[in-house]
């Protein structure tokens, strides 16, 4: 996990690369920290659910929090991801 954490912070600096298998790797456990959001969020939801709270929920209004909240996840998840690989791409093509 301390792997995760890290990579994570340096792909925001401008000089940090991965390799393939060093950006495979992190997309694995990018992949893993969104299953264990996505648990937490419906382990959230069933609280919620046992509360009187509920009585003040409506469908829509659940799934529209629902898509938003899933769309939250896989931004913040997959944003390093795709700045790591944009910064290899390019590093590859300007190395030849």
């Amino acid at each position: 996990m301390r792997f995760y954490i890290a990579t994570y912070r340096n792909a925001f600096r401008r000089s940090y690369t991965l390799s393939g298998k060093q950006l495979a790797k992190f997309l694995l456990y990018s992949i893993g920290v969104f299953a264990l959001l996505m648990g937490l969020y419906l382990l959230a939801w069933q609280v919620v659910i046992y509360t009187p709270m509920v009585d003040y929920l409506t469908a829509p209004g659940v799934m529209q929090f629902s898509i938003y909240a899933v769309h939250f996840f896989q931004f913040i998840v997959l944003l390093p991801v795709v700045i790591l690989l944009m910064k290899m791409v390019t590093t590859y093509f300007c190395r030849k």
